[in-house]
């Protein structure tokens, strides 16, 4: 019999969440489910441990793999899907019981080919924050509908002043299988290989449902020695990206002009992203002014963000680019240094 809902499970050295993680998703109360354990050739017990789950439940598939990447390893979990819908979760994160109940009612309501949910940002087992996806119980149907939406998959537009971006996460949302496998939708192993994604499924849906729920739990305490710590070829991974969605936003038909705007916004968010990691990194001051200079002379600034029309920024925002365009690395990094203390008060 065909599974409700296929859940793909890439795993690479999470040893130590995978159990957590795998067992939130066998106490779903959506008991026709498929859970394919991808092993990206992770040098750690996870091969092993899925193993053994396998062993014990039939709904648990497990694929071995050389280390290929996030992108690939799902891949190989939508190669082998069965389900009417396929979701994605990440081996160090969890699930409430009823996640995949919820967006599976939504789809059988709406005969939807996506279903959005939200998340909550997890740290030691205590919600930080809930985060409503911002369409929450809204239904699109159609591309007139669907499109303008797809579009904040590129960035902020002119006039949008916020610092969130439009949520791209795979793994709060499913996906109708047929859909993924008539239009060979596949992720690429790129940076934000999300976004890249869903501009594509977006594109081939027809009818998008966003639900208020929150089952997702995204573990935060695994993330600052992975995402946010800093390293030179990280300038590198942010530009192939930017590259990546420019030539996108320039295949657009409709709204052309737009998506490149936003696009160049979306450059100026990864600049700033990318001086947070330098100041914080853990290098001397005459390195981050040399790393912070690097960034004035990448294609971030030079060819995406220098064109954009910094009036349209929020004050803050202005400031820091004005600086990074104008070379200012000691502006930069005070400006950066003053950021990253206001958001420590914040959160503690």
């Amino acid at each position: 019999m065909r599974p409700k809902v296929s859940i793909v499970v890439p795993m690479y050295n999470v040893e130590r969440y995978l159990r957590p993680c795998v067992d939130s998703l066998l106490g779903q109360t959506l008991q026709d489910i498929e859970i394919l354990l991808v092993d990206d050739g992770s040098p750690d017990r996870c091969g092993a441990i899925a193993d053994e789950y396998a062993v014990k439940d039939p709904r648990v598939n497990v694929f071995h793999q050389e280390n290929a990447g996030l992108g690939p390893a799902r891949n190989t979990g939508i190669e082998h899907a069965r389900g009417e819908y396929v979701g994605f979760v990440d081996s160090d994160d969890w699930v409430d019981t009823e996640m995949f109940a919820n967006l599976y009612t939504a789809a059988t309501q709406h005969d939807a080919d996506i279903v959005v949910g939200g998340h909550r940002d997890m740290v030691n087992g205590h919600v930080r924050i809930t985060k409503r996806h911002p369409l929450a119980n809204t239904v699109l149907s159609g591309s007139d509908e669907i499109m303008p939406v797809r579009n904040k998959l590129f960035g902020h537009s002119l006039e949008d002043t916020t610092v969130e971006s439009f949520p791209m996460r795979v793994w709060t949302t499913i996906y109708r299988n047929s859909m993924l496998q008539d239009k060979r939708l596949r992720f690429e192993e790129i940076l934000s290989e999300d976004t890249i994604f869903n501009l594509s499924a977006y594109r081939e849906a027809s009818i998008i449902v966003f639900t208020d729920n929150t089952n997702y739990c995204y573990r935060m305490d695994n993330q600052p020695s992975i995402m946010r710590s800093f390293s030179p070829d990280k300038l590198i991974r942010y530009e192939t990206f930017i590259t990546r969605l420019w030539q996108l936003a320039e295949q657009e038909q409709i709204d052309h002009d737009e998506c490149l705007i936003r696009v160049k916004r979306t450059a100026i968010d990864y600049c700033r992203l990318y001086a947070g990691l330098v100041v914080d990194g853990n290098v001397s001051i005459p390195s981050k002014l040399r790393y912070l200079h690097q960034l004035t002379d990448s294609e971030l600034c030079v060819r995406y963000s220098a064109s954009y029309p910094l009036k349209k920024l929020p004050r803050q925002q202005r400031m820091f680019h004005q600086a990074l365009l104008h070379g200012r690395e000691w502006e930069v990094l005070l400006l950066m240094q003053a950021r990253q203390v206001l958001k420590k008060k914040v959160w503690k």
